[in-house]
Formats: structure tokens, sequence, C-alpha cells
């Protein structure tokens, strides 16, 4: 097919050369794409399934971070707890040693 040399004998024919050429490399085209869809298609599958798992895993460090902030802020609390009983010993202590002398 020549469209050139269609066109000169009919116009429609040269309409109809232009289309089937276009139709041909449309073919030629889609059998090249059709592969790389099919890959791009399970590329983002399988990034879409670690994304999900990422973010479970994000999910489940935020749970263990606020746990483990919870557990600092009751470490704070308790060694406060701790060093005002122990203050409380050394004053008890103290005034014990006074009352016995």
């Amino acid at each position: 097919f020549q469209p050139d040399c269609v066109e000169r004998v009919s116009r429609a024919a040269w309409g109809l050369c232009m289309w089937v050429r276009a139709m041909e490399t449309y073919d030629r085209v889609a059998k090249v794409v059709a592969p790389k869809k099919e890959s791009l298609a399970d590329a983002e599958a399988k990034f879409q399934a670690v994304s999900d798992k990422l973010e479970e895993k994000r999910s489940h460090l935020r749970e263990v971070e606020n746990k483990l902030n919870s557990q600092k802020t009751e470490l704070a609390n308790m060694r406060a707890e701790q060093d005002d009983l122990m203050c409380q010993v050394d004053l008890c202590q103290k005034k014990l040693e006074r009352a016995e002398t």
C-alpha cells in the first residue's frame, strides 16, 4: 500500500489505505505494549501488596511506640515515687535517730 499512488487513483481508496496502514501500525504497537501493560499490572499489584504490608507494619510500630511511651511515663512516675519514698525513709531514719538520742 503506497498512499501516494492510491491517492492519484481514488480519494476513497486513499482513505481506506491510510486506515489500513494505521491499523497495521496500531497492531504492531499493541503487540509491544500488551506485555508491558501486563508487567505493569503485576508490578502494581505487588506494589499494592507491599504497601499494604508496610502500612500494617507502620500501624503495629505506632502501637508499640505508644505502649513504649506509656511505659516510659509510668517508669518516670514510679521513679519519682521511689525518690519520694527514699526521702521519706531518710527523713524517718533521721527522726528515729533524733528520738533515740
